[in-house]
């Protein structure tokens, strides 16, 4: 497989991971909400990453915002990055595929999950795995940060193959004018 011709993709992957933390970040949040942990547990959890098991119970509002949102959105831009990297390794006849990159996007979230909660919190931030209902946080990782990324690819794609097909068609015709004119 090749490489992406794609220059931006890199640029693409921090900022679809950014755009795609917010959705994952306002469904953690509602979810939260709704379980009756709060809206501010998410950004609790996330903030304990930095100052520890402290920061689900206590600390000032302002720093558990500044390090639980630094924490989530540098997670989801550097997780956009490395989505970037499998994308970039696609088919270029799949990357425009809306189905395809939603599959591809789910699959990644599901492993970040993996890693993140299976792996890293097991051994790190136990806590994380003590009043989280793991199959719930697997599938909102799926739906609300996952499938969001591959959209967002697909449709960046689609609009790089637009423009390509547009060039292509531009060049032609004005080499064809050219020949013409002669």
């Amino acid at each position: 497989m090749a490489w992406s011709k794609t220059p931006w993709a890199a640029w693409n992957g921090l900022g679809f991971g950014l755009v795609a933390g917010a959705v994952f970040a306002v469904a953690e949040c509602l979810a939260s909400l709704v379980g009756g942990q709060g809206l501010m547990a998410p950004v609790r959890y996330a903030a304990s990453v930095l100052l520890g098991v402290r920061a689900l119970t206590e600390g000032p509002l302002g720093l558990m915002l500044a390090a639980g949102l630094a924490v989530h959105f540098g997670l989801s831009a550097l997780f956009g990055l490395a989505y970037a990297l499998i994308d970039a390794r696609l088919s270029p006849e799949l990357r425009p595929k809306v189905s395809h990159q939603t599959a591809v996007g789910m699959l990644f979230a599901l492993g970040v999950w993996g890693v993140t909660f299976q792996f890293v919190a097991r051994g790190y931030y136990p806590w994380f795995l003590e009043n989280t209902p793991q199959f719930f946080q697997l599938l909102l990782h799926a739906l609300f940060f996952g499938a969001p990324l591959g959209l967002l690819f697909a449709a960046a794609e689609r609009r790089r193959v637009a423009i390509a097909l547009f060039e292509q068609a531009a060049q032609q015709e004005h080499s064809s004018e050219g020949r013409r004119g002669t």
